[in-house]
């Protein structure tokens, strides 16, 4: 009989977190300790039941109770066994190499990414770039991603093995069960779904239904995916109408469109002058010369040289001030430690830098600074002024 273990994060009950390493560090020892059931109440960390190569080849069954993290089963090791109950972060199955890992719900971005070997069950949608990068060693089975009901954009990008299957449930009224533009660059593997898909890479996928053997490939996975994510019930709904499932395959060389280069006059004659010519962005409102420029200037195009106006605009932090005082200056100097330096900059600008400029100011630097533009506070220049 296989040892059990239940791995409680020490400091959850504070509702502190702990580092992923220190549970990784404490899986890795369970392994080593001969425990094939572990049970783990996490707390958001990543990595959890991946690289478990010390099991050898005995099973290891990981349960993941509580709230998992990014890349769960990441680097997935054969002969491992990870059951998350509840939805799952980015990066499910990162590289794995043969892990099987169920999520019964939703999963994030990347499910799937570069994934070599083993099975990813998820019993939700999963986000973008999902079965991106895959590969597939011909000498093992090649890797699996269950999907219940859709995916985010770009889905199967580079994709180069393996086997997808996305069974739409829920996904009624969905224009695009894969997300836009799915296939981008597929060059191995295929797609099984169901439901409606508008927008792919035509160029990179094939899109066919299933034949006699695709299907009964399908049909006789199904049960076991199913059984997996303790969905059964579904099986009759998801396989009642093969009509409903399509196949993306990927191209090959020899049948993808190879794309036309234009020529620098053509492009300059179709693309540039017609943008930037009469009638186009710029071409009423400039006369400048738009002629083409050879590789080496000479003449009169070598007589232009570059022109560095430094500090002759004000930032809108000085602008806004009535003062004129020159903020970042000011603060660039109490960096360096040249605090004399600092009062000496602001007293050429107001007599009254304590009292008006200290206490009294409302602050129109901090209520322009630009670094709110990206959503960041603004320097507390109300702090300096007090000092």
């Amino acid at each position: 009989m296989s040892k059990k273990a239940t791995i409680l994060i020490p400091g959850m009950e504070k509702g502190q977190r702990v580092d992923s390493r220190v549970l990784e560090e404490r899986i890795q020892r369970a392994v080593c300790d001969g425990f094939r059931e572990i049970e783990i109440v996490g707390h958001g960390q990543h990595g959890m039941g991946g690289r478990l190569w010390q099991a050898g080849d005995e099973e290891v069954r990981i349960r993941v109770l509580g709230i998992s993290g990014q890349r769960l089963g990441a680097m997935g090791f054969p002969n491992t066994l990870i059951d998350a109950v509840g939805p799952a972060s980015d990066d499910v199955g990162w590289l794995n190499s043969g892990a099987r890992i169920v999520v019964r719900g939703n999963a994030g971005n990347g499910a799937g990414n570069a994934m070599a070997q083993g099975k990813i069950y998820i019993a939700g949608n999963i986000g973008a770039r999902g079965m991106t990068m895959t590969k597939q060693n011909p000498r093992f089975a090649p890797p699996e991603l269950w999907v219940l009901g859709s995916t985010g954009d770009s889905f199967a990008e580079f994709m180069a093995g393996g086997i997808a299957v996305i069974c739409g449930h829920g996904t009624t009224g969905n224009d695009n069960v894969l997300g836009w533009r799915p296939c981008v660059g597929m060059v191995g593997g295929k797609i099984y779904f169901r439901g409606k898909q508008e927008s792919y890479s035509a160029n990179d996928a094939l899109l066919s239904h299933p034949g006699e053997e695709d299907w009964q490939w399908l049909v006789s996975h199904m049960k076991e995916y199913l059984g997996a994510i303790a969905r059964p019930e579904l099986m009759s709904e998801l396989i009642a109408n093969r009509d409903q499932w399509q196949i993306f395959s990927s191209r090959k060389s020899r049948t993808k469109t190879a794309e036309t280069i234009k020529k620098l006059p053509r492009y300059y004659r179709e693309v540039w002058n017609k943008e930037l010519g009469p009638g186009g962005i710029i071409g009423d409102l400039t006369s400048m010369d738009r002629s083409l420029i050879p590789v080496i200037a000479k003449g009169e195009l070598r007589r232009f040289e570059p022109l560095w106006e430094n500090h002759q605009w004000a930032p809108p932090c000085q602008a806004n001030c009535p003062s004129g005082i020159p903020v970042q200056q000011r603060w660039e100097l109490i960096r360096q430690n040249k605090l004399e330096e600092a009062v000496d900059l602001a007293l050429s600008y107001t007599p009254f830098p304590a009292s008006v400029c200290g206490h009294l100011c409302p602050n129109l630097c901090m209520q322009n600074c630009t670094r709110q533009v990206s959503q960041l506070p603004p320097i507390d220049i109300s702090l300096l002024g007090r000092a």
